[in-house]
């Protein structure tokens, strides 16, 4: 999916002059922002562009249908999935080899978007090694339900000439079962991408991309609710049952 909100990541000069100076290392900021935010590559075949975010220095959770082999309905072989954070103009910040990547077991490869489908539409990517380089932090989980409030995307342009990372403003919409209805504007490259909320003077994982779809004349994206859906997904991996112990193992991701 492609994103409709941008932050340009520009390559600084060898020489700045005195006004450059703020802009450019407002720029930087802005980078280190999203540069938890990265791309999910499958390496060989004919594979759309994904998006995902670190929640952890080895855990990446973007969307099942970015990492599952339609054909046969099972996970890519870890070998094939790299993750590439940060990603600019002079590429990654950091690359991520796959070890793992565990696909929510009610997930199904369909060509309709329903709510059952898009419900299950979640995934973890262990990598090989921690990724601490250059800066790049995990994000936070948004603790409440999500409501109708102001929410940001971050994710890359599928096929740019350049590689730019995009952000958008949007609001809720609609929440829906356990499916979340933005007015955010998506495509191809948006999948897997984290859906913010400005909590605690930082920006915290609310929700997950999974499709686009058109409402009445309206383009809007469905996000995956990260409250049962998310936490069924942990409990699949870890064998974590208990809702306290869920929460704790969430609330400690990032430490």
């Amino acid at each position: 999916m492609k994103f409709i909100f941008s932050i340009v990541l520009i390559c600084f000069g060898l020489s700045l002059s005195a006004n450059d100076i703020p802009e450019k290392l407002k720029v930087y900021e802005n980078q280190l922002t999203w540069s938890g935010v990265g791309r999910v590559n499958i390496i060989g075949g004919n594979h759309r562009l994904c998006s995902g975010a670190l929640i952890s220095d080895t855990y990446i959770l973007t969307a099942a249908h970015c990492v599952i082999n339609e054909k046969t309905g099972n996970a890519h072989e870890p070998n094939r999935i790299q993750f590439s954070a940060g990603w600019g103009n002079e590429g990654a910040s950091a690359y991520g080899q796959a070890k793992n990547v565990f696909i929510h077991q009610k997930y199904k490869t369909s060509n309709i978007i329903n709510d059952k489908i898009v419900s299950a539409d979640l995934a973890i990517i262990e990598l090989s090694m921690p990724m601490k380089a250059n800066g790049i932090k995990p994000y936070a989980f948004h603790k409440s339900p999500i409501n109708k409030q102001n929410i940001y995307i971050a994710s890359y342009v599928e096929s740019s000439s350049l590689a730019v990372i995009k952000k958008e403003e949007c609001n809720i919409i609609e929440r829906k079962n356990k499916i979340i209805i933005t007015s955010c504007s998506v495509d191809f490259g948006a999948s897997g991408a984290p859906i913010f909320i400005w909590e605690d003077s930082q920006f915290k994982i609310a929700s997950i991309i999974s499709a686009k779809q058109v409402l009445g004349k309206i383009n809007v994206s469905l996000g995956v609710s990260l409250e049962r859906p998310f936490n069924e997904l942990i409990s699949q991996i870890f064998e974590i049952n208990d809702a306290s112990e869920i929460k704790f193992f969430k609330e400690s991701l990032i430490n």
